[in-house]
């Protein structure tokens, strides 16, 4: 299920699943400079599960397309969902200005980085603008 998009993305890819959720978690991010220093930790935890629904629904969304980039998208999904389950881990003994940090910066960082790039393959396959030959290189390999 997508959100109805309150604003647009910074980084528009013109697929509407992928948009109007970029654009949601963006405003949700934005929401940090408004979080108490008491309300962090659940807001990092309901970052993380809007974060998560998302990367479900664009994993569908491209395995019913039969995205050539998959692999690299999932592994960089998992990596994301990684980094914010280890500041999760510690963030009941973070001192509240490195989790506000870490929400207000480097995940975003992290977000908008994954966006521009594998996201923004993803999108312009999606699209019609590349075709799979064109994109097969760049799968992971697969192992025997």
């Amino acid at each position: 299920m997508s959100h109805p998009a309150s604003s647009h993305p910074s980084f528009p890819l013109g697929v509407a699943l992928m948009d109007d959720d970029h654009a949601h978690i963006e405003d949700m991010l934005r929401m940090v400079p408004d979080v108490p220093d008491e309300g962090l930790v659940n807001f990092l935890a309901e970052v993380r599960q809007e974060i998560a629904d998302h990367f479900a629904r664009e994993e569908e969304l491209m395995r019913t397309h039969r995205v050539p980039v998959l692999e690299c998208h999932i592994a960089q999904h998992a990596r994301l969902i990684h980094e914010m389950d280890d500041v999760a881990a510690r963030a009941g003994g973070m001192p509240r200005a490195a989790l506000r940090t870490f929400l207000g910066r480097d995940l975003v960082n992290l977000v908008m980085s994954h966006i521009a790039s594998v996201d923004q393959i993803s999108a312009r396959f999606l699209r019609g603008e590349l075709d799979e030959a064109m994109t097969g290189r760049l799968r992971l390999p697969v192992e025997a």
